[in-house]
């Protein structure tokens, strides 16, 4: 992680955790062959933007990434269709049983040790993350989803993200990057899952839940996105040659 400052240079902000960068060229002020050695306060500066608003931006990114003990292989060999209905039936079916129990069982803890201000923290950070999470999921199927699953058909759907799919990539890779912090933090509170030793049920929850996330956003960091960005490219490519139509998607 690095000290995030207006003195940071972009530089730094590229050897450091790539989330970073990811975020930075989202906000469309600094391009691939720009000026490196600029800060984050000149470079916002250039622009007339406050320098504490990008930081702002920055921080929830600013988090070394551990790849989980899995093989990616198989995710970046297997149809597109199968991949998201895979992450939808595993992930997504089980954030939203995981959920509610592990804002239950962190209430359950924080209720019972009042005057312990790290069960209150878990507790509260878990409900502020199961919120995000929510409309984290649906986000994805009702916009980012139907966009790759048309890809792979041969179509480029329009939802209400528009019809490219680097605009909710780049939404759900933040998303990412914030869960990651929050994570982190759940750690840091309950003693790398070990405390309190009366609350077994809950930090059982904690350990499968952190597993579980790490997975997800792994799966879809290292594989889906990569490759629903490839598909948009090839798509645009048989397009621009007249044989891609175009179609709206039906979306609430």
């Amino acid at each position: 992680m690095l000290n995030l400052t207006a003195q940071t240079t972009i530089r730094e902000l590229q050897e450091g955790p790539p989330a970073l960068m990811q975020v930075l060229s989202s906000t469309g002020i600094f391009r691939d062959g720009d000026d490196a050695s600029l800060t984050i306060g000149q470079l916002c500066l250039s622009w007339g933007l406050n320098p504490g608003i990008l930081l702002m931006m920055l921080r929830p990114a600013n988090v070394v990434k551990a790849a989980p003990p899995l093989d990616i292989g198989p995710f970046l060999r297997m149809p597109l269709p199968d991949f998201v209905t895979h992450i939808e039936e595993v992930y997504h079916a089980g954030l939203r049983g995981q959920l509610p129990r592990l804002q239950a069982l962190t209430a359950e803890a924080a209720g019972a040790a009042p005057d312990d201000p790290r069960l209150a923290e878990l507790r509260d950070g878990v409900g502020q993350l199961a919120e995000e999470l929510i409309a984290h999921l649906a986000h994805e199927e009702e916009a980012l989803f139907p966009m790759i699953r048309g890809l792979a058909a041969g179509t480029v759907v329009a939802t209400r993200c528009g019809s490219a799919v680097g605009g909710p990539i780049a939404c759900m890779e933040n998303d990412h990057a914030l869960a990651e912090r929050a994570l982190l933090r759940f750690r840091e509170l309950t003693d790398d899952y070990s405390a309190p030793s009366g609350a077994g049920a809950m930090l059982d929850l904690l350990r499968e839940f952190d597993r579980d996330l790490r997975e997800h956003m792994y799966k879809e960091n290292e594989a889906l996105f990569p490759r629903a960005v490839e598909a948009q490219r090839e798509a645009a490519q048989r397009q621009q040659a007249g044989a891609v139509p175009s179609r709206p998607a039906q979306f609430a």
